[in-house]
């Protein structure tokens, strides 16, 4: 009866032992993961095709116009993220991307950057991307041109072409 008890204590210390090391693991595998979200704040990128309507091309050649192809960068705050990361939104900036194009051009983004310290306070869903088209306004203070918009995950868009569709905005 002792040795049972004596089995059964030892198993149970055992048990013990192995769920603290497991804890520990979770915990400094969660840290590793924060250490490396923010060593690689730089992440592989994309380019974007914008595809004008044929109304929107000429007018835009007509006027000398550019198009700019704006990402805004973004997180979900993971839990006990400081409130100072989190915005009026609920979401964690990351940061943003921008390029001016001429009409028919590809914008390339060959590199992704994001703010290190923010990348640390976001969840697993990682960085999410929302991509905005616009013309250049360089002819005019408005802007002439009503696109589509892409938005989603930035790991699901590495070394790809998005594509977005634009219209003049009286089309």
């Amino acid at each position: 009866m002792k040795r049972k008890l004596l089995l059964e204590g030892c198993f149970a210390l055992t048990l013990s032992f192995l769920l603290l090391v497991g804890f520990a693991a979770h915990g400094s595998a969660q840290q590793t993961n924060a250490n490396h979200l923010a060593a690689n704040a730089e992440m592989p990128g994309f380019s974007v095709k914008v595809d004008l309507s044929e109304k929107a091309r000429k007018e835009l050649a007509a006027r000398n116009e550019t198009v700019v192809v704006a990402g805004y960068l973004s997180g979900n705050p993971k839990k006990g993220a400081p409130k100072k990361f989190v915005d009026e939104m609920g979401e964690v900036n990351l940061g943003e991307i921008t390029k001016e194009i001429a009409p028919g051009e590809v914008a390339l983004f060959p590199k992704v950057s994001m703010k290190p310290d923010a990348l640390q306070q976001i969840d697993s869903d990682g960085p999410q991307l929302l991509i905005n088209v616009f013309s250049g306004r360089r002819s005019s203070k408005d802007n002439l041109l009503s696109c589509s918009l892409h938005e989603g995950p930035l790991k699901d868009i590495e070394n790809t072409t998005v594509g977005i569709s634009c219209k003049l905005i009286d089309e």
